[in-house]
């Protein structure tokens, strides 16, 4: 077997009191109330790392700067998280280094002293990841850019506030139960570079990545909780035995059975596939008779009305929601389409035998997109010019 394998050596600061007061200081610098003093004190730690160099510009966004203080956070310390997945970030705070392998067919050790990589060429500007951005749509067609609001409350429907939260959420709280026969529905959207999270009316919470959709009651008033799905999306269903909890995507149905659970459907990926990481769901084809019962760890992949099962590394699927592509063992052509929604560009193949070459390694999703290539072509067997919004695979 021929691969390339690159080390890229990542340290990361394990002392709780010190990461606290780190995150502090990035909370602080987000919201404007940093001092001089601790800007300083925050720009030394940042800066004694040696992946990355951190300068706070003038005309960044608040939303671009939020994102990139918090990724190199990430890389840096444990954040401690009440969510039942940890183990990606657990891995990654444990891991000396990160491995980038690209298979090509036999072995080679990367040389101690490897050429630079001469990456985008034809580069007039860099492209900036995307972010926390999203928009509403109420029923009445009325469209809200998430974005453009306040926090607090953006809008009401029916006996229900929707409201913004300081964390970057869309919330629903109800002030009286919904009439009887009267549904009202919502739908939350992102495009290309964009990702939002949403607490449905019962309390679950949604993770939509990019180009993704999903609409809901904004009160469950019937025997079940049905959603809709468009792209991808990673659910926390709040449990109710009573009242099933039913994603609805391209004809095919997920169910909720006590679960967190992941759902790949984007139109341009070859099959849907539902990961399963706590609980169980049940997984039905367009024809309903076509069912399978996932157990965590295990993967449904439907393809023309078929599924099948399989046992997966559920980080894998889930990655994206916590801020990492993560690619075990995908084609270049898969990794590619991961990026090129994340960005918000265009990927042109001079040479189309690299879509089936596979890739394997973590990259943080707030990493801009030549410093996303570069990593990739310092495995010396693929290169890319990045012009304009068109990422060009030589």
């Amino acid at each position: 077997m021929f691969a390339v394998w690159l080390c890229i050596k990542t340290t990361i600061m394990a002392n709780g009191n010190k990461s606290k007061r780190m995150l502090q200081l990035a909370r602080k610098w987000q919201e404007g109330t940093i001092t001089e003093a601790e800007k300083k004190e925050f720009d030394q730690w940042y800066n004694s790392f040696d992946d990355l160099e951190f300068t706070g510009e003038a005309t960044e966004t608040p939303e671009a700067l939020r994102d990139r203080l918090y990724a190199g956070i990430k890389e840096r310390v444990q954040i401690p998280e009440k969510r039942p997945v940890q183990r990606l970030y657990t891995r990654i705070a444990a891991a000396a280094s990160i491995l980038v392998v690209l298979s090509l067919g036999g072995y080679l050790a990367l040389r101690r002293h490897a050429p630079t990589p001469q990456i985008a060429q034809n580069q007039i500007h860099d492209i900036a990841p995307g972010g926390n951005k999203a928009t509403l749509t109420l029923s009445d067609g009325r469209k809200i850019v998430l974005t453009d609001v306040q926090n607090g409350t953006i809008a009401s429907q029916g006996h229900t506030l929707i409201k913004k939260t300081a964390d970057g959420r869309v919330s629903y709280d109800a002030l009286a139960n919904e009439p009887a026969g009267e549904v009202i529905y919502n739908t939350l959207s992102t495009k290309r570079a964009e990702q939002y999270s949403l607490t449905l009316p019962d309390g679950s919470r949604v993770w939509l990545n990019s180009e993704s959709s999903v609409r809901y009651p904004v009160a469950f008033t019937g025997t079940d909780r049905t959603v809709e799905l468009t792209g991808e999306a990673y659910f926390e269903v709040a449990h109710n035995a009573s009242r099933p909890f039913r994603v609805k995507v391209n004809g095919e149905l997920v169910e909720d059975i006590g679960t967190s659970f992941n759902i790949n459907a984007y139109d341009d990926e070859p099959a849907i596939k539902t990961t399963l990481v706590e609980g169980a769901v049940k997984v039905s084809g367009a024809d309903r008779g076509n069912t399978a019962t996932l157990k965590p760890g295990e993967q449904a992949i439907s393809h023309n009305g078929h599924i099948s099962v399989k046992q997966v590394d559920v980080d894998d699927a889930v990655a994206w929601q916590h801020g990492y592509f993560q690619f075990n063992e995908d084609d270049l052509e898969s990794a590619m389409r991961k990026i090129a929604r994340w960005y918000d560009v265009e990927v042109v193949y001079n040479n189309e035998a690299k879509k089936h070459q596979q890739l394997a390694g973590t990259i943080s999703r707030y990493s801009t997109a030549s410093q996303v290539l570069k990593k990739m072509e310092l495995t010396g067997a693929i290169h890319f010019d990045l012009s304009g919004r068109k990422i060009i695979v030589k």
